[in-house]
């Protein structure tokens, strides 16, 4: 009955490391997006190597992340909210720095020398998603800023319809401009990276918006 498992809840100890582990992955969540605005900003070969080496490094820290969670979970009779609910959130933040990294990668992999217009502005929206991730994990400690919570995963939300306009914009820019066939794949396929990074965020909100359902 749902009303004993409050009960058991409230006299077993809860492992509150899972917090801390929720806000390493945000934070990675947050380097991964901050390491791509540098990189769409930037046109030097140099730069570019040592931010995808950068890049490289945020991802492999979002696996560690990733695997201490799910030993945790493993190891955790009661957990601080719902085991699928941490599960969740941090594959969810995972999955955004996965998508940094494979955007970023196709700069080196297509060997894409200019960068399209609009990329800067995706990534701008980017690093602003993620701060916004990362205060509302920040949030989660305790249980007690469920609004504030739902604040952030209001303007994630506010944010993906600002990318979308982005987005389409500039397809519709490059369709009518760009002749070279080659440099109009690399240049749809990074947009479309970019723009899927910032519905990776949105699907974040959404699953610290059921967080704040379940526990309100």
């Amino acid at each position: 009955m749902p009303w004993i498992d409050r009960l058991v809840k409230t006299l077993l100890p809860r492992e509150e490391g899972f917090f801390d582990l929720l806000e390493r992955g945000a934070d990675t969540a947050v380097k991964a997006a901050d390491v791509m605005v540098r990189l769409c900003g930037t046109g030097d070969p140099h730069a570019r190597n040592a931010l995808l080496t950068e890049m490289r490094d945020v991802e492999h820290a979002a696996d560690a992340v990733i695997h201490e969670v799910y030993d945790a979970l493993n190891r955790t009779f009661i957990t601080p909210i719902e085991r699928s609910d941490i599960y969740a959130l941090a594959t969810h933040l995972e999955d955004v720095v996965d998508l940094n990294h494979a955007t970023a990668m196709q700069l080196e992999v297509h060997a894409i020398d200019i960068i399209p217009q609009g990329s800067v502005d995706l990534a701008q929206l980017s690093v602003k998603a993620s701060l916004e991730v990362q205060q509302a994990v920040l949030k989660l400690r305790g249980l007690k800023q469920l609004e504030g919570i739902r604040g952030h995963c209001q303007t994630l939300s506010r944010f993906e319809h600002e990318g979308d306009d982005v987005y389409r914009r500039q397809m519709a820019h490059l369709f009518r401009t760009e002749q070279n066939a080659v440099q109009l794949i690399q240049h749809k396929e990074l947009l479309e990276g970019l723009e899927r990074i910032l519905d990776a965020f949105d699907h974040t909100g959404q699953v610290l918006s059921a967080i704040i359902i379940k526990n309100g």
